[in-house]
């Protein structure tokens, strides 16, 4: 089983005030940047296994420089009691070693002693602004077979979201799907996280969500009218939202909108390898 509603955290001063001010325990997963590094982003992902969240990092194969730093990732989120890892590319260009996409690293991972109990992939519904459809197509079905679940990227059109769980479906992937709705942010959100992020990663990630307009439209109507049309859906296993550390107010945000899904408190996941 996965934790079908997950907050998505910056690992910034704000995420950790956020995480360990919120009132109950959730899955929050820490994100990686090539200006902070994916050491960083396991050290603040400690911090908020420490607190008592359960924990995903997103471990961006662009970032790993070689096959020993691989090893002291996955080792200190051993160490941490961090049991998930969501296994992305990343945005380092050039790449930081010999691992470009995650399609190269995570056999690595799923293989590893220190293997997380779960492992997340990316699915992309409207596409990818770099990658053409039919070799998403290709890298996700290699993928699917090592992985426990697929996160769409944000998406503000729920019927696409639909369509191409549909379209896996039909080509054999059965993964679990986390959709990736936006929590409660504004403009003014948006330009400081660019500012901390600094603006080749934040362009990045603009590029991915389709331009700036589109990522302009986030607002408390457009996560409501999201939430609203997956929540009920079968084939939608959970939500995974941005919160632009917004986490206190995403979090009553949600809370408020009850959940279709059962709460899933922290098992104590084994490998059996």
């Amino acid at each position: 089983m996965i934790d079908p509603i997950r907050f998505e955290i910056l690992p910034f001063a704000r995420g950790e005030e956020e995480a360990a001010a919120l009132p109950e325990h959730v899955r929050v997963t820490v994100t990686c940047s090539p200006k902070h590094g994916i050491d960083h982003t396991v050290e603040f992902a400690a911090k908020a296994r420490a607190i008592g969240h359960s924990v995903t990092v997103h471990l961006a194969a662009r970032m790993v420089r070689d096959a020993e730093h691989l090893d002291r990732i996955l080792g200190s989120m051993a160490e941490a009691g961090i049991d998930d890892a969501f296994v992305i590319a990343g945005d380092a260009d050039p790449p930081h070693g010999p691992y470009s996409s995650s399609v190269e690293l995570l056999p690595l991972v799923h293989e590893h002693r220190h293997r997380p109990a779960t492992l997340g992939i990316a699915g992309y519904p409207e596409g990818h602004p770099l990658i053409d459809d039919a070799a998403l197509a290709e890298a996700l079905a290699r993928k699917a077979r090592l992985a426990d679940y697929v996160t769409t990227q944000l998406c503000f059109d729920p019927q696409a979201v639909l369509d191409w769980v549909e379209a896996i479906r039909a080509r054999g992937i059965d993964l679990p799907v986390v959709a990736g709705i936006p929590g409660m942010v504004d403009r003014a959100k948006l330009l400081e996280i660019s500012m901390r992020v600094g603006v080749g990663p934040s362009l990045s990630f603009l590029r991915k969500q389709r331009g700036l307009r589109n990522l302009l439209r986030l607002s408390g109507s457009s996560a409501d009218r999201l939430y609203d049309a997956l929540a009920s859906r079968d084939e939608i296993a959970g939500m995974h939202i941005y919160t632009f550390n917004r986490l206190r107010e995403t979090w009553e945000w949600q809370r408020s909108k009850g959940s279709s899904w059962p709460r899933i408190s922290e098992p104590e996941k084994e490998v059996t390898r």
